[in-house]
């Protein structure tokens, strides 16, 4: 564990003991954040009689400063919310979505190919739905002030933060791999002089503080109608993107029935699409519901091999069937049915792989950069929050929006961007997220709430692209079938297969080369890569609560 840090931020006079990177136990509320600073911001939310939701506001606009890389307010995320006072579980989906002048095949090529234009500059963003979707769950379910909630971040934009390790290796990384300070608002803030801000220097973002402080006093109105939505619109069309006043104006996040899934004692609750969360680790459940896990061992070559043989049947249901519900018909029923699973498991060969061409024509896979971040809450009254937000890429579209200080995403490239090609992620998607105005693209966040025996257990999520929902369901079944302590589940080596390609995923020296021998004696294709996620969870049992940020990241857990 490392060592406590005591912050003491802006306005709140209170210190307060928050763990970075570890683990942190309290009786009352406690929270994990991918920002120390951020933690600290919901921490005293949270000691000042603010609830889940309430912190979750304040965090969230927090990170929008500490944390450019995913936190954000040019992007947008999933929900889930445990109320304790109804025992019920709320999901909202602010997804972004495409702007009403988009087109089918806009960022196709005259060779066929998908252009960058997807990925970065003005062009690549979707509507944000983050102001938004704060103010409705903040109208809904909080009970400290909006002014109250985003001060804090209009404090630590104006009066500057500073710099992480983390954050300066992003700035070089994106510089050198994107090149996103071409964009002279971009440079002026993250690179002066023509460098990358260094680890230590102070990041003052005064744009982006007037740009909070205006959504304080007036509320997402603002962000959509108002002076900032003006900036916003002027400046995306100037730099040659299609966003307009309309699709601010017309922008709505949706509450939607969460998807529940039953395992042995315990019920998950987790989105629906356009998240895949819900279908990929509802399926994945329901075929392991057939095998003696715990008998085979945790992190055994024989335990990881059906693991990963069930995300590999999951994937190919998820790939085929996954959009916007609004557009598409998802038959959630049928994919999340015992006859399925009993289906998908008499498939799997105990010893040895089956190839994913053998088990059916994979039909589209649906790309999500690595760079989102979660958190995840509970407070006094026993109010959980898991939620997970997103830029796409690491700083989004690398366009910081002039006059505003914020990044738009680049979630346009979530889309098919080219049917029947590779997306810069190496996947091939189809018709069920085909590029439409005013639709939703399809995502692979999974905020999620767990029940043992109907009450409270556990909240988690992380960043990561394709491989949120499998890590999610790894430290699931790390904690619920082998027994393992919330910290042990987050820290130990996670492992991802997506259906195509045929790999195993493995993290980077985490696997015991024993263990790697046996998957490949079982026919398993493996590649080791970096880290896999940024778990933020939290567990409660017998009137404690455990809340761990991930190890392999400079998040911090704190509680009181």
């Amino acid at each position: 564990m490392k060592k406590a840090a005591a912050l003491c931020i802006l306005q709140f006079a209170i210190c307060i003991s928050i763990h970075a990177g570890s683990t942190a136990q309290a009786t009352h509320a406690a929270l994990s954040t991918v920002n120390p600073a951020a933690t600290q911001v919901g921490l005293a939310v949270l000691k000042k009689g603010g609830n889940a939701i309430d912190a979750a506001v304040a965090v969230s606009f927090a990170l929008a400063v500490t944390h450019p890389q995913a936190g954000n307010i040019g992007g947008g995320g999933f929900l889930v919310y445990y109320e304790a006072k109804t025992k019920s579980v709320w999901t909202l989906d602010f997804r972004e979505v495409a702007p009403g002048a988009a087109k089918r095949e806009m960022f196709v090529q005259a060779d066929g190919n998908p252009s960058k234009a997807s990925q970065i500059g003005p062009l690549a963003g979707g509507v944000p739905g983050s102001v938004a979707g704060l103010e409705i769950m903040h109208d809904r379910f909080g009970t400290r002030s909006w002014r109250e909630l985003i001060d804090p971040a209009v404090q630590l934009a104006r009066g500057g933060y500073t710099v992480d390790p983390e954050l300066a290796d992003d700035l070089a990384t994106e510089k050198k791999e994107r090149g996103i300070d071409q964009f002279p608002s971009t440079a002026a803030i993250f690179y002066p002089n023509g460098q990358p801000l260094p680890a230590g220097a102070k990041l003052v973002q005064p744009d982006l503080a007037t740009t909070l402080d205006r959504v304080a006093a007036l509320g997402a109105h603002e962000f959509y109608e108002g002076e900032t939505a003006k900036r916003f619109v002027e400046s995306i069309r100037n730099a040659g993107g299609i966003l307009g006043y309309r699709d601010l104006r017309e922008y709505k996040p949706v509450w939607r029935a969460p998807i529940a899934i039953k395992f042995n004692e315990y019920e998950l609750f987790t989105m629906a699409p356009p998240s895949a969360g819900g279908l990929l680790i509802g399926e994945a459940l329901n075929i392991l519901s057939g095998y003696d896990l715990a008998a085979y061992g945790f992190q055994t070559p024989k335990a990881i091999h059906l693991e990963i043989e069930a995300e590999r049947r999951a994937y190919i249901d998820r790939n085929k069937y996954l959009g916007d519900p609004a557009s598409t018909r998802i038959p959630y029923r049928e994919l999340l049915s015992d006859e399925r699973a009993k289906a998908w498991r008499a498939t799997i060969k105990v010893n040895a792989v089956t190839p994913t061409i053998t088990l059916a024509e994979p039909g589209s896979a649906v790309a999500e950069s690595n760079h989102t971040t979660h958190f995840s809450i509970v407070d006094a009254q026993g109010n959980i929050v898991s939620m997970t937000t997103t830029l796409n890429d690491n700083f989004g579209s690398g366009y910081v929006v002039p006059g505003c200080g914020f990044f738009l995403n680049d979630e346009m490239d979530d889309f098919t961007t080219a049917p029947g090609k590779p997306n810069l992620y190496g996947l091939v998607q189809g018709a069920a997220n085909a590029i439409e105005p005013g639709k939703r693209m399809a995502s692979s966040m999974s905020p999620t709430i767990v029940l043992k025996n109907g009450k409270p257990f556990m909240a988690l999520g992380t960043r990561g692209g394709a491989t949120i929902p499998t890590s999610v369901l790894q430290v699931f079944l790390n904690v619920a079938v082998y027994g393992k302590s919330l910290y042990d589940a987050v820290a130990a080596p996670r492992w991802h297969h997506q259906g195509l390609p045929e790999e195993v995923f493995f993290e980077r020296g985490m696997a015991p080369k024993e263990t790697l021998n046996a998957l490949l004696a079982m026919g398993h294709g493996i590649k080791e890569r970096d880290p896999i996620g940024d778990i933020h969870a939290i567990q409660i049992n017998n009137g404690k609560i455990v809340a761990v940020a991930d190890p392999r990241h400079s998040g911090a857990a704190g509680g009181y």
